[in-house]
């Protein structure tokens, strides 16, 4: 998806780094082994981070096998297959083939044609496995746009067409009911993942001309760095209070052997990402972790 759901490295312990590794070469490899080499690619933090916390939320039973693999043959721990894994892969690589979709909409370019090329064959065998996900996507798309088309201005009502995505993604992926505290956990996750990639976007879209939310909502933009600055209260009130519920959410949950982990990502890592935007001149490099 988008990259800015990470753990703050600088505080994440050495076993939980290895977790998260593991939840992500889980989602890579799960990729490969039903999509193909090429698709692998759309493996992303962001998925990272649900992996892990839908596995810890239904008490799934994991198996972590230290091997190689095809993209780097040097022997990591790694999550393996399971049913929950195949229907995370299988959303993400919908999500994915979804954005594509969407920029090609939006007429940027051959990179987005190529991408929605590349995940055509991997997009139908998703959504013939999980059709219930890609409906509710739809109609998430749907509402997304009859919201830029109204250029509708302020930050929660322009997010929380993707919010409510992705706070009813974790029944659809798990088939199992989800608590308030899941639910209000992933809603405010996904309003975090959908103001941070409008804000990380504001010059593009500005020279664009396409639909911002944060353009639509304060007006003039005269440059990235001049535009956070005259209104850095405000933006930075709006991120703390989304990372302020996601971590009132988080600690109404349970968790067992992803606990340090989902913590780090929800109480810092969210906090670290929301400095960074604040403090960047220009369009943040993708995160390694």
């Amino acid at each position: 998806m988008y990259g800015y759901i990470v753990p703050d490295k600088s505080k994440l312990r050495a076993s939980d780094f290895v977790l998260y590794r593991a939840f992500y070469c889980g989602m890579c490899c799960e990729t490969g082994r039903r999509y193909g080499q090429l698709p692998r690619f759309t493996t992303n933090y962001d998925f990272a981070f649900l992996s892990a916390l839908l596995h810890d939320s239904t008490q799934a039973d994991i198996v972590i096998e230290e091997h190689g693999c095809v993209l780097n043959p040097k022997k990591k721990a790694i999550l393996q297959q399971n049913p929950l894994l195949a229907r995370l892969s299988a959303a993400n690589i919908m999500l994915c083939y979804q954005k594509a979709d969407d920029g090609v909409k939006d007429g940027d370019g051959v990179k987005y044609r190529a991408v929605r090329c590349m995940l055509e064959k991997p997009f139908r065998k998703a959504k013939a496995m999980c059709p219930e996900i890609w409906t509710r996507l739809e109609r998430a798309d749907r509402e997304q746009a009859e919201m830029e088309k109204s250029n509708t201005k302020g930050l929660d009502r322009a997010a929380d067409a993707f919010a409510s995505l992705m706070r009813d993604l974790p029944e659809l992926i798990t088939g199992e009911g989800s608590s308030d505290e899941l639910k209000g956990l992933c809603y405010n996750i996904g309003k975090f993942v959908y103001l941070a990639d409008a804000l990380d976007d504001i010059s593009d879209d500005f020279k664009a001309k396409r639909y911002n939310p944060f353009l639509a909502t304060y007006g003039a933009f005269t440059g990235r760095k001049r535009f956070i600055a005259e209104h850095k209260d405000d933006i930075e009130f709006c991120f703390r209070g989304v990372c302020g519920r996601a971590a009132q959410c988080f600690n109404g949950m349970r968790f067992t052997q992803s606990y340090g982990l989902l913590k780090n990502i929800v109480f810092d890592g969210m906090k670290s990402k929301t400095d960074e935007l604040l403090g960047s001149t220009k369009k943040l490099r993708p995160p390694r972790i």
